[in-house]
């Protein structure tokens, strides 16, 4: 019988029982499983069972029907497809007696997702009970490649691989180079009922050289999309903790929760154990982060400090949708003493778990709920500060008790400009310190409204007139259990008005506007039993040049006349390149409390303030931000970064320098330098070498240096890092740690 009289004749063929060949196709699936040696996407176990419409298309040059021997064979370019995959072969036959299906002869098997499975010979009965396949290769959807020497399918509930190799690595199609890394195993066991592949006499490979022997190894297939059990481990040497080890170990306790514990074995000190647990809810999710470990204080040099204590950081975070304008949230972030995540080389500190950011220097716990549509923004939080540095008290850092603040723009115009009405509560408590009479606590209430317009007339003049109006209601602890309520009322208008120059070029257009901001405000805003808490580091710069009122919150305000003049220029090539430069200064008719040299309002005129930045694609970038002496032109503040590729070299790199006078805090440092190195080597290796050095103390902050392989299968990296610095008594520190990454299989070292 030809091909094209089978195709045209396939519903005739239908009772001769084609679910068998679907069982043929399905027995793919479980290979495939057993191809992933790593938990990756779900596959399908098998199709589902073919009924009286499910279609089986099957092609060949010829059929053989064989009455007497009950067997069907088709002969010569087989090709059979059943609910997207399709098998190839030289040779099938099906016997009609015992429902067995053998396809022989360069057999070639593709699923749905694009994975191909290569075998000489597969065996399979109707109801898939029992399969087999004899040299057997598998081309994975995800780069992975497997081949074994047999499989063997016992019933329904187990698959074995016999001999068996896997690497997610590219094969050289010449055969003369091995691949990066092979995972080698004698025997290979899927277990349906437990969902788990096991692997007897594993061997992994590294450029064909064994590197680890594995006598018995285990690990959920890929059907399981999270599944308890051991993550790979952590391991490094550090200066104060020795060498250390970290086994991590996860427990999926139920699909939307999971918790993470590992313990971390070191070598000079006793052992801190880490506990992760997360949840996730219908409306948000839950974070929380703790370690704790039993110890002395030690510095550097591993010298015990104080008595043996229990000791901890927690670390959590949630957040959670209430409705499409509300959310609320929480962080948490606490330790048992200033220097313990330094001492442990713990992460944590400096990550965003809400509205306010804390520091390696500063935690922040908090309490928020935030509000957000389309012309409005609602806030309410609960704020309270631990700080680590030797010179923090306690009892002098605030509990924020609330801030909330809420901000509409109205839609329907006001005189064809935009209106903006603000509100502000804060409530701040202090502890007495018990020295003196310290007081602090102290509460706010700020309503005020906004208005600007812009407006185009003339050659091209842009000019915004602005107006902006508040009242503040004060209630300040003057003495101990006594307090005074009081109130201000505020308000400036003004105007700003710039004129923006077009040259267009056959290759780059230029553009200079000239702007000038000019504001009168009321008077008498600085009274004395107001305390400045939230305006305390700022800075006249470029970006808030021409801003009306300088200081940034509510505490502060800017009083009487004030005009802001600069120039804005930048040229854009057609191709992408730009460059855009900045440059101007502000004066002021009066003095005020709380504006400093500092901040660039200490007096009636302003230093200079200039920015600029070049990009010009890949190759090459610079940017930088300065403060200019009004008189001199020296500078007092100067931060500049670079960039740069040429070749297989890059480089970045920043400075920074403030003059001494105008420095807030002696412990930061005034000139500091930061880069980084890196060469691209032959064949995937790579060097880094990165430092950051403050140069008024002269020692490095960090330095570290790195080499590192990387390939499509494969990343190494051994990195060295050293910090000279000084902090309580954590004083230098090194180490050396090497990370190992298999692609599929996870990484050994470090995340």
């Amino acid at each position: 019988m030809s091909r094209g009289e089978m195709a045209g004749r396939q519903a005739e063929r239908m009772p001769f029982g084609w679910a068998a060949l679907a069982a043929a196709l399905a027995m793919t699936a479980s290979t495939q499983a057993l191809a992933q040696v790593l938990p990756g996407p779900p596959q399908s176990a098998s199709p589902p069972p073919a009924g009286q419409n499910e279609n089986v298309l099957l092609e060949a040059d010829e059929l053989i029907d064989d009455q007497a021997a009950r067997t069907i064979t088709a002969v010569g370019d087989v090709q059979v497809r059943y609910q997207g995959r399709t098998m190839r072969a030289d040779r099938l036959v099906y016997d009609l007696n015992t429902g067995e299906i053998r396809a022989v002869g360069d057999v070639q098997i593709v699923l749905e997702d694009g994975s191909v499975t290569y075998a000489e010979e597969i065996q399979a009965d109707e109801a898939m009970n029992v399969g087999a396949a004899r040299e057997l290769r598998s081309r994975m959807s995800d780069g992975g490649t497997l081949a074994a020497r047999a499989a063997v399918r016992h019933g329904e509930g187990e698959s074995e691989l016999r001999n068996v190799i896997y690497t997610s690595c590219p094969i050289c199609t010449t055969g003369d180079r091995p691949p990066t890394w092979s995972l080698r195993a004698r025997r290979a066991v899927q277990d349906r009922e437990t969902r788990t592949i096991s692997y007897q006499g594993a061997v992994l490979e590294v450029i064909g050289v064994p590197v680890l022997y594995l006598p018995f190894i285990a690990h959920p297939d890929p059907s399981v999309e999270r599944a308890s059990g051991f993550l790979p481990p952590d391991i490094g040497r550090n200066r104060r903790l020795g060498t250390f080890y970290e086994q991590p170990y996860y427990w999926a306790i139920s699909p939307s929760q999971d918790l993470t514990a590992s313990i971390r074995l070191h070598g000079n000190v006793n052992p801190l154990a880490t506990l992760q647990y997360r949840k996730r809810f219908w409306s948000g999710n839950l974070i929380l982060d703790t370690t704790f470990t039993e110890e002395e204080r030690f510095n550097t040099d591993g010298d015990r400090l104080g008595d043996n204590r229990w000791r901890y950081s927690v670390f959590g975070e949630g957040a959670f949708r209430l409705s499409d304008y509300w959310s609320w949230g929480f962080g948490i972030e606490h330790i048992y003493d200033d220097e313990y995540l330094r001492r442990y080389d713990l992460d944590g500190a400096g990550e965003r778990r809400g509205p306010y950011i804390g520091q390696d220097t500063r935690l922040i716990t908090q309490l928020f709920a935030i509000g957000q549509g389309p012309s409005s923004y609602s806030s309410i939080a609960f704020v309270n500060f631990q700080g680590l540095r030797e010179t923090d008290t306690s009892e002098l850092l605030p509990f924020i008790l609330p801030f909330a603040e809420f901000d509409r723009v109205i839609d329907e115009p006001l005189l064809d400009g935009q209106l903006r009405l603000q509100a502000n509560v804060t409530a701040l408590a202090r502890e007495d310190d018990g020295v003196g009479p310290f007081v602090g606590n102290n509460g706010r209430i700020s309503v005020g409204a906004s208005w600007r317009r812009d407006m185009i007339f003339g050659p091209g003049l842009v000019l915004s007139p602005f107006a902006q109006a508040r009242g503040d209601l004060f209630r300040v602890e003057t003495a101990s259990d006594q307090y005074e309520t009081f109130g201000r009322g505020l308000g400036l208008v003004g105007a700003e008005i710039s004129w923006p120059f077009m040259r267009p070029g056959e290759n780059i257009d230029l553009i200079v506007e000239p702007v000038i901001m000019g504001a009168l405000a009321s008077n008498g805003a600085d009274d004395p039993r107001i305390v400045n808490e939230d305006s305390l580091a700022f800075d006249l710069d470029d970006s808030n040049l021409f801003r009306p009122n300088a200081a940034p919150n509510y505490d502060l305000w800017e009083p009487g006349g004030r005009v802001a003049a600069g120039v804005r220029a930048t040229a854009r090539a057609r191709s992408g390149e730009s460059a855009t430069v900045m440059f101007g200064r502000r004066w002021r008719d009066e003095q005020a409390p709380g504006f400093t040299d500092q901040n660039n309002l200490g007096g009636e005129v302003s230093d200079w303030v200039a920015s600029g930045q070049i990009d010009l694609g890949s190759g090459f970038g610079a940017q930088a931000r300065m403060r200019l002496d009004d008189e001199s032109l020296k500078f007092q503040r100067l931060d500049m970064a670079v960039r740069g590729q040429v070749g297989r070299v890059s480089a970045v790199a920043r400075y920074f320098t403030i003059d001494d006078s105008l420095s807030i805090d002696p412990a930061d440092p005034n000139e500091q330098i930061s880069g980084e190195f890196g060469v691209e080597l032959a064949r995937g290796w790579r060097a880094q070498f990165g430092l950051t050095r403050d140069l008024d103390s002269d020692i490095n902050l960090r330095q570290d240096i790195r080499a590192i392989y990387e390939d499509d299968c494969t990343f190494l990296e051994i990195a060295y890092t050293r910090s000279e610095t000084q902090r309580g008594d954590i004083g230098p520190d090194e180490s050396l740690q090497i990370r190992i990454g298999l692609r599929s299989l996870g990484v050994v070292g470090g995340s």
